[in-house]
């Protein structure tokens, strides 16, 4: 199972974390976690090093996290893109993936 969250502060995205691996197929043959972590991977390339955004990165096997102190314009941008992406991937996986949105006060 693969957990996604992504984390708000004030309405704005700020930030999300994905972990595990959706093991809907063998390890490298698993187009579903691919396509998670591409988005993924690539959001946080289009933060870091396109737009320049301070973030807090972690990466390992089959867990990534980004993190930023504030929101951007550009970075609510990338954030809810990949939002709407992982939601239109993960629509009809359920069982392989949970996606939710918490709300930091």
């Amino acid at each position: 199972m693969t957990n996604i969250f992504f984390t708000k502060r004030s309405n704005k995205f700020v930030g999300f974390t994905v972990s595990g691996h959706t093991n809907k197929a063998e390890y490298g043959k698993d187009v579903l976690c691919a396509a998670i972590s591409t988005a993924s991977q690539m959001a946080v390339c289009g933060i870091v090093e396109v737009a320049k955004i301070k973030a807090k990165v972690k990466i390992k096997s089959g867990f990534l996290s980004l993190e930023l102190n504030e929101p951007t314009e550009k970075s609510e941008l990338i954030l809810e893109t990949l939002y709407k992406s992982l939601c239109s991937i993960c629509e009809n996986e359920k069982k392989y993936v949970k996606l939710e949105v918490r709300n930091e006060i």
